[in-house]
């Protein structure tokens, strides 16, 4: 299934440290799609965010592990479970510790009719063809306190390995994902502010109730003593 016809970050590691020459060379490759970096959330959702790793120009299985890298505010964040899996590598068992695993497949020019369960057809603008991936989710907890316009920043890690003939790690790249969560209001509003104890109060020139009835008593207490000592008149 196609994620979106708009456009896509794209980002492309291609290692080929031996001669391409022999087919039976490694090739290490980590693509991936980060369609969005900025979300909005409100007080107390669970935000998901995601994006998506490929292995479209390699010929050895990526081995994904996931953490976060960067999380200032410590928000609750929960990633794609960590297991481990048994893989026959050459002929050795070799548990292998990993988020998700990415196969080698090639770009296709249409869509599957059928894909294969949690893989996604990728469009994008610089490659002409439909790039598969495998999309990783993370979900946020946005605390039920979170202040109305505040941004939230982390930023998730995706290490990825490729094993050799021994059954050992030959090499590994890292690849960050930021991402920014602006905090708004789960249901839009629109009203005029006034501070309190100005509503209709356009003429007290910014005073609050207490300030304008002082006023009043200095004027008061001013009357009354010019009343009272202003100079009398004599017929």
């Amino acid at each position: 299934m196609n994620y979106r016809s708009c456009l896509f970050i794209l980002t492309i590691l291609f290692l080929v440290p031996i001669s391409l020459a022999d087919v039976n060379s490694p090739a290490y490759s980590l693509g991936t799609m980060q369609p969005v970096s900025s979300y909005t959330a409100h007080p107390g959702e669970n935000k998901t965010v995601e994006f998506y790793i490929f292995n479209a120009y390699g010929n050895r299985i990526s081995h994904i592990v996931l953490s976060v890298a960067n999380n200032p505010d410590n928000l609750e964040i929960d990633l794609p479970p960590l297991g481990t899996n048994m893989w026959n590598i050459s002929g050795i068992m070799t548990p292998v510790e990993e988020n998700l695993y990415v196969e080698p497949l090639p770009i296709v020019e249409e869509q599957p009719a059928n894909p294969p369960a949690g893989i996604y057809y990728l469009k994008a603008t610089n490659i002409t063809g439909f790039i598969p991936a495998k999309k990783a989710v993370a979900t946020i907890k946005i605390p039920e306190d979170a202040p109305l316009g505040k941004s939230y920043e982390l930023t998730i890690n995706a290490l990825a390995k490729w094993y050799g003939e021994a059954g050992t790690v030959q090499i590994s790249q890292a690849r960050p994902f930021s991402y920014t969560l602006l905090i708004t209001a789960e249901n839009y509003s629109e009203t005029l502010y006034t501070p309190s104890g100005e509503e209709g109060g356009g003429w007290s020139l910014g005073l609050s109730n207490e300030m304008i009835f002082g006023i009043l008593i200095g004027v008061l207490v001013i009357v009354i003593l010019f009343q009272q000592f202003r100079p009398k008149r004599h017929r």
